[in-house]
């Protein structure tokens, strides 16, 4: 049987770290699946301008522009809350 020696790390300490390095990995893919696996969020005009501390017009400007896209159900008008956020990231 071949032995493999570390110089310099304890036995415990080497096992932590595989430990807390398989976790960070499990817990990163774990998030990412469930994030693209969420349903998508929309909210009103009336929502997204109380949310985000913007008036109507400016909102309108931003669907006009094509900063934000907008969908429409009937006569009301939505926004994906993801959309918001990326578009924000982008814009800021």
């Amino acid at each position: 049987m071949n032995t493999i020696q570390f110089y310099s790390v304890e036995p415990n300490a080497f096992i932590k770290e595989i430990t807390e390095t398989v976790k960070n990995s499990l817990l990163s893919e774990l998030t990412k699946t469930i994030q693209e696996n969420e349903p998508k969020r929309y909210l009103s005009a009336d929502e997204v301008c109380k949310r985000f501390g913007i008036t109507k017009p400016t909102l309108h400007e931003y669907r006009k522009r094509n900063i934000l896209k907008s969908y429409k159900l009937g006569a009301r008008v939505y926004y994906r809350l993801d959309e918001i956020e990326n578009a924000m990231i982008i814009n800021d």
